[in-house]
């Protein structure tokens, strides 16, 4: 799956989708690692999410649907349901 449908996903949530170099298609471990103490926790479940469709698993941060629903806004909601709907993976 191209990284395109990916970004233009992401891009819905700013400031997980600078968790991302476009330039050479990989994640920003790193800063991702330093922002867990300053993402609310609304950002870090999508962060979380975000990052289970690029590895296509969880296992690496732990992203857990359940307890994302109570800390994500309706808009992510949406976003997480219709990516449910239609999954694909970069």
């Amino acid at each position: 799956m191209s990284h395109k449908k990916f970004y233009e996903l992401v891009d819905q949530v700013p400031r997980v989708a600078s968790l991302w170099d476009r330039d050479d298609n990989s994640f920003k471990s790193e800063l991702y690692e330093k922002e867990q103490g300053v993402m609310s926790p609304g950002e870090l479940a999508m962060a979380q999410f975000f990052i289970s469709i690029w590895f296509n698993h969880n296992e690496r941060y732990g992203f857990d649907l359940s307890d994302a629903i109570s800390y994500i806004d309706p808009p992510e909601k949406k976003l997480i349901i219709n990516w449910i709907e239609n999954p694909f993976w970069p």
